[in-house]
């Protein structure tokens, strides 16, 4: 078992007893390096939005910390809060935001911290301080021995520190040198997952990089649990309407839309009122982005297609009946407008503070409403 220390009773000396520069998560990171240990007030770390992942909201083991922390304090094994000194007063986490939150959960005062510097003589220390914090994080999460790195991080990162400091994404030379940078390498032993980092960066196009949130399913589970909330899964409200809940996967999503379908009609056929809210479990916007255009487009797609099968058929039945009269009956036209009930996506980007709702004619071709 690890040796712990309570937090109140936490030393310098504890923390250099198990750490040595050797320890250092960053030792090989060229942008970075670590100076001195130390302990800090909580409350002089200024926890940054998770840029290296694209989120927004510390995600995880906070839990499992929050509980390690109150049942133990510090293990001393563990690399203390990295942070770098901003105008010689300003203290930004590098990484540890999970460990931060736990702790602030607990209202713990001082924290075991380690202080970095940056270095002035690399190519690329021209960086903005945030994107060089973004780079080092992530580094961090892909050469710690766990997968917590995954290739969405590695496209989201480069692309973001890119933007932030007028850097050609498309061009290779560039993109190779920042992954590197962040320890793709270290992460993937095998070029055909690096490739696929390099392409996704390369076409990434001019789509910003937004930050995104409520990305788990513990945190729709927290955002159902809200008061006011008006979803639900799988359950019926006072009114009477059934309330659900589904998620979007472009790998999926050919099954999803059929099944947003049945819950639709199914609805329409009962008698009943519907409201369904949708999430994705991307953790990049343009992932959030992908997925939602693409369970929408395909439930259009595939309404108009048991629409048309049906009013198709119909019509040539009928009229076949009605020829020897010389009438012909021409069936309305019903398709993704038609959809009874209310669809929605859960807020997940910048900008979004509520869930929104689905406008199914906004994936329709050429749909003008005068034509009904």
């Amino acid at each position: 078992m690890a040796l712990k220390v309570r937090f109140e009773n936490l030393t310098v000396e504890d923390i250099k007893s198990k750490n040595t520069a050797q320890d250092d998560p960053l030792l090989d990171f060229p942008l970075l390096k670590f100076i001195r240990f130390s302990l800090e007030f909580l409350k002089h770390l200024f926890a940054t939005d998770n840029g290296c992942r694209g989120v927004s909201q510390e995600k995880g083991n906070v839990h499992a910390l929050n509980a390690s922390f109150a049942s133990g304090g510090w293990a001393l094994k563990e690399w203390p809060f990295p942070f770098i000194v901003v105008e010689k007063v300003f203290k930004k986490l590098i990484d540890r935001r999970h460990s931060h939150a736990a702790a602030h959960q607990l209202a713990i005062q001082k924290v075991p911290g380690a202080e970095y510097q940056l270095v002035k003589d690399h190519k690329y220390s021209f960086l903005k301080l945030d994107s060089i914090i973004t780079l080092a994080g992530l580094y961090i999460n892909a050469t710690d021995g766990t997968t917590n790195a995954v290739q969405d991080h590695f496209v989201f990162a480069v692309v973001r520190v890119c933007q932030e400091n007028n850097l050609d994404h498309t061009n290779i030379k560039i993109v190779r040198e920042l992954l590197d940078l962040c320890g793709v390498k270290k992460r993937y032993n095998y070029q055909g997952a690096i490739t696929t980092i390099e392409t996704n960066i390369l076409k990434w196009g001019e789509q910003p990089t937004r930050m995104t949130e409520n990305s788990t399913e513990g945190e729709l589970e927290d955002y159902l649990k809200t008061d006011g909330c008006i979803f639900a899964d799988n359950k019926t409200d006072k009114d009477g309407t059934k309330l659900l809940t589904m998620v979007a996967d472009t790998n999926f999503n050919k099954r999803y839309a059929w099944d947003l379908l049945r819950h639709l009609w199914q609805a329409e056929e009962g008698g009943y009122h519907v409201r369904i809210l949708i999430q994705s479990r991307k953790s990049t916007a343009l992932g959030v982005t992908t997925d939602r255009d693409d369970l929408i487009c395909k439930t259009v797609e595939y309404c108009d297609l048991a629409y048309n099968s049906y009013k198709t058929h119909a019509e040539e039945v009928i009229n076949g009946k009605l020829k020897a009269t010389g009438w012909t009956v021409d069936f309305p036209y019903k398709g993704a407008h038609s959809l009874t009930g209310e669809v929605y996506f859960l807020h997940q980007l910048e900008g979004e503070t509520v869930p929104v709702q689905i406008d199914f004619t906004e994936y329709m071709e050429n749909f003008n409403p005068l034509d009904l």
